[in-house]
């Protein structure tokens, strides 16, 4: 597996490609969602991909590997296909059955689980800096998300919480089977195939009708939303690639802190269209320790 120490930069440098997809990809999906349903969007996100990524393997020859794939590796691609599209659904029926900062909570587990998969699952290296790490991203998330914890324990957010926590399972699970398969195939070969099954899978929910009604506006936030499943999808499979599981979801867990940052910066230019989010004290402190945490398990023992 290429994944050696003096490859931390080019991991470092992928998975903060991720952490910027990512904390942009909300207000793009906030916006897109004013125009069309989320089965819709979520489907036509995975066909853009598909397209995208099928004329890569093509054009530099990576889909010759599919030829010398075993049974086995077959069904473990399978099940990556089935744990990544399992978790775009349960996070949009958890996100039903929930408030949106309930899931933009709940969601982080999955970086969470993900570490936790690179130490136990492939045996990663988890030195005192790590631990130190670790632990002021947990402490650092508990804080910034503090106004949640109560809502999160309501009643009748049950149902929504669970399923939320299943779509992070499934969302780490896919990570590390798509790390396991950078043994026999290329990160862009591996996404194609995820992406052609997501599309077939979600077809029949999604209503093309929809499009009719589109404004330019729209138009423009759903092709960012689609054009970034594809560029945050290969970065984190090439981070994956070139640095350990376990560094890389230390990294993409401070999302939500630069999420925060981007709704807010984007509401003083789009005032009309993206409102801002408050910052407290607590949360502050919460962005300071994720931060540091993230810098201190991720470069820390190089």
């Amino acid at each position: 597996m290429n994944n050696h120490p003096q490859n931390w930069k080019i991991g470092l440098s992928l998975s903060l490609t991720v952490v910027f997809f990512w904390s942009t990809l909300p207000v793009a999906l906030n916006i897109s969602l004013k125009a069309i349903d989320a089965w819709t969007l979520t489907w036509l996100r995975f066909c853009v991909a598909a397209v995208i990524t099928s004329i890569i393997i093509f054009y530099t020859g990576s889909w010759k590997g599919y030829k010398s794939l075993s049974i086995k590796n077959w069904l473990w691609l399978l099940f990556a296909g089935i744990m990544l599209v399992s978790n775009y659904v349960g996070f949009i029926i958890g996100l039903d059955k929930t408030t949106p900062a309930n899931a933009q909570v709940l969601i982080q587990l999955a970086p969470l689980l993900m570490i936790l998969g690179g130490v136990f699952v492939y045996k990663e290296t988890f030195r005192f800096k790590q631990k130190l790490g670790a632990f002021l991203l947990i402490f650092g998330l508990l804080i910034f998300f503090n106004d949640q914890i109560g809502t999160i324990l309501k009643a009748e957010y049950t149902n929504g919480v669970l399923i939320l926590i299943f779509a992070a399972i499934t969302w780490a699970i896919y990570a590390l089977i798509q790390k396991k398969l950078h043994d026999v195939l290329s990160p862009q070969a591996i996404l194609t195939m995820i992406y052609i099954m997501a599309s077939i899978t979600l077809l029949p929910f999604c209503e093309p009708t929809s499009f009719a009604n589109i404004n330019q506006q729209q138009w423009l936030a759903i092709a960012y939303a689609s054009l970034n499943t594809v560029g945050a999808y290969a970065a984190f499979a090439q981070a994956l690639k070139f640095w350990q599981a376990s560094r890389v979801g230390m990294v993409i867990a401070m999302v939500p802190v630069f999420t925060l940052l981007f709704i807010n910066l984007m509401s003083q230019l789009l005032p009309d269209l993206v409102q801002p989010e408050q910052i407290h004290t607590l949360g502050l402190i919460g962005i300071i320790l994720i931060v540091s945490g993230s810098v201190i398990a991720s470069i820390g023992n190089k």
